[in-house]
């Protein structure tokens, strides 16, 4: 890491792996490893090289809505400035994480799940990975230009105090960027979500999974902060899907200070 601080504050725990342990292992880790085993999810180090580009996995459509939701994280970072310090939340894999590096930016990727954090470790270059918590963990405060959740804002129950946790760990004028999630329009939806999630949990034979697993709503993210949204299912979506590019059902959103 380059900034200092921040740096100073990782050295004074172990590393495992390459991997900067920060938090205990949890019941949750165990549970969502399995979880992604079962989905097909964990991928070969080649694999991990090859993202965004998915073409070839048995959901390559998927990766091409995260590869477009990537090129717009990028983008809009481009415009805040150079060298940022951010910190990802739920990396998973390390993909965005280094793509982030390689767009010029200083990266901390946490996660819980320690398997893809020593894969990401060992194919990745550039971040820094370590297995920690965004709310229970010592992370240091003021120091991070942007926080991002991509594909990982979902697993956190309590938007308000996720959202709160992520301000006290940003600079005066840091963003959030929430990407990767559906945040649904009402609360119909998101009950209706809710129990899709726990079906689906209970038909894969993981039903306690489903306890982690958040319907969030757009307004409540809007009731949060000062929110610019940058992408929405939308006409646009519709129009892709008309000719043969995968439709989003993602929003994008990012979350500043009031």
């Amino acid at each position: 890491m380059n900034d200092p601080i921040l740096a100073a504050w990782l050295n004074d725990f172990p590393v495992d792996d390459g991997v900067r342990i920060v938090a205990p292992p949890s019941a949750y880790e165990t549970n969502y490893g399995r979880v992604r085993t079962l989905e097909r999810r964990i991928l070969t180090d080649e694999q991990v090289r090859q993202l965004p580009n998915g073409e070839g996995l048995w959901n390559a459509e998927e990766w091409r809505i995260r590869e477009r939701g990537a090129a717009r994280l990028t983008n809009a970072l481009d415009k805040v400035g150079d060298g940022l310090s951010v910190l990802e939340v739920g990396c998973g894999n390390g993909w965005l994480s280094a793509l982030l590096h390689q767009a010029g930016h200083d990266v901390l990727g946490i996660d819980a799940f320690t398997e893809e954090l020593v894969q990401a470790a060992r194919v990745l270059s550039g971040p820094t990975f370590a297995r920690a918590d965004v709310i229970s963990s010592p992370l240091p405060s003021g120091l991070f230009d942007v926080v991002v959740f991509a594909a990982s804002f979902q697993y956190f129950g309590d938007a308000a105090l996720t959202i709160a946790r992520c301000f006290d760990l940003l600079k005066p004028d840091g963003e959030v960027h929430i990407l990767d999630t559906i945040l649904y329009r009402s609360t119909a939806e998101a009950r209706a979500a809710t129990q899709r999630s726990k079906d689906y949990y209970d038909g894969l034979g993981c039903p306690e999974m489903a306890a982690h697993y958040h319907a969030h709503q757009l307004s409540t993210i809007q009731a949060l902060g000062k929110v610019r949204i940058l992408s929405t299912p939308n006409g646009m979506e519709r129009t892709l899907k008309r000719f043969g590019r995968p439709s989003s059902p993602f929003t994008h959103v990012i979350v500043q200070r009031q």
